[in-house]
């Protein structure tokens, strides 16, 4: 047992182990005492975040990084007491924040120079930060979800899992869609054909009036829903118009993914809208406009009559984020930690060319249940005309 002297005497000189040394008679306490002392001393002491680390992207002070967005974030730091968050900070301003001993995100940023640093935070209040960095986004390409990413693939393969919705509440003046086989003895099955022949999900609408509009969905409805508690959904598929189809029989081709997730004052719609509005020849989304939500030129608007005979990709990145426009994930997912209620559209990828959207939507409370879903619109310009949409390799990718 280690032991500390104490003498009778008012004389005392320092022991090379830090204790207390009398040049008189001496007693002796248990090594407790010795420990206590030890302990109050390193109480006083504070904690420190110590180092924050970047090991994407990879960045050098004093020189400028090219860099694609949306941009890989992940990074560590270390402290003497637990790690509890991380914040990046783009031109100064918080893009992404987190309650996780780990930084592991995909932050869509726009296009020029910006500065960027990270700081992280232990369990004392702590904080570090990494060293202040320049970058320069050149180029936009769709993220790549890890491993532990949730995907859904398949979603065209069995066509009695889609719903046709000829209701009113669609839209248009009147609604006559059909899903018919895909089977074909020309169109689809081109060159570039994304899949086997004969495989996918082959959507009709038939005019019977001008605006005639049919929408076709498929959704996952359990609930618990067990993808209330992601916030980034990469959606992939591979869209075809045949040839029979006339460019000036469409009004609009629509795509869109949907999530409903309970939080704090009930249920929240997330829908992600989006059209090429062959009318005017531009990218649409679902946006704010007058107090309401409206189809909007996306900001980064581009022509979008797609070429018919031909396979086309699309790959869309998107958020629900913070009213801020981006993520806040807590430590643990539920309905009163979750304050992403709105959404965020990320980037768009039509064969291979990716362009950066960044709109941002509010969500709303539509008496929904939880589900995740994507849907596919087809909309007429004139009566009397038959529109044929083929739809192949569907996923989406959950995290």
């Amino acid at each position: 047992m280690s032991i500390l002297r104490i003498g009778t005497t008012s004389a005392y000189r320092r022991a090379s182990n830090g204790g207390l040394l009398t040049q008189s008679r001496t007693s002796y306490l248990p090594g407790f005492v010795f420990a206590l002392a030890v302990c109050l001393a390193a109480s006083s002491a504070h904690a420190t975040v110590n180092t924050v680390s970047l090991q994407s992207p990879g960045l050098v002070q004093g020189t400028t990084q090219n860099v694609t967005s949306p941009i890989h974030f992940l990074g560590t730091a270390e402290s003497d007491q637990n790690i509890t968050g991380y914040v990046v900070y783009v031109d100064n301003i918080d893009v992404f924040q987190n309650s996780s001993p780990g930084l592991d995100s995909w932050v869509a940023i726009g296009p020029g120079t910006h500065s960027v640093y990270v700081k992280a935070w232990d369990s004392s209040g702590s904080q570090g930060s990494t060293l202040t960095y320049t970058i320069d986004v050149v180029g936009f390409a769709p993220p790549t979800p890890s491993a532990s990413a949730t995907r859904i693939v398949g979603l065209d393969a069995n066509s009695s899992l889609w719903t046709v919705d000829n209701e009113g509440g669609v839209g248009g003046n009147c609604n006559d869609g059909s899903i018919l086989p895909f089977a074909s003895n020309s169109d689809p099955n081109t060159s570039n054909s994304p899949d086997s022949p004969n495989s996918g999900l082959h959507l009709r609408l038939t005019s019977k009036c001008s605006y005639d509009d049919s929408l076709f969905y498929r959704k996952d409805t359990r609930n618990p829903s067990p993808y209330a508690g992601d916030t980034n959904f990469l959606w992939d598929f591979w869209f075809y118009i045949p040839t029979t189809t006339s460019t000036t029989a469409i009004q609009a081709l629509e795509h869109d993914l949907f999530q409903a997730v309970p939080l704090s004052d009930g249920v929240h719609e997330f829908m992600f809208g989006s059209q090429c509005n062959y009318a005017t020849n531009q990218w649409q989304l679902w946006l704010p406009s007058n107090g309401g939500l409206t189809w909007v030129n996306a900001t980064s608007s581009f022509p979008c009559k797609f070429s018919v005979g031909s396979w086309h990709h699309a790959t869309y990145f998107l958020q629900r984020v913070s009213p801020s426009g981006y993520q806040v994930i807590p430590a643990t997912f539920g309905p009163s930690s979750d304050t992403n209620t709105s959404l965020r559209f990320g980037t768009l990828t039509i064969d291979g060319n990716t362009t950066y959207l960044g709109d941002t939507a509010w969500s709303t409370i539509p008496n929904w249940s939880p589900v995740l879903g994507v849907q596919h619109q087809l909309d007429s310009a004139q009566t009397g005309v038959t529109i044929d949409e083929y739809i192949d390799k569907e996923s989406v990718t959950v995290w």
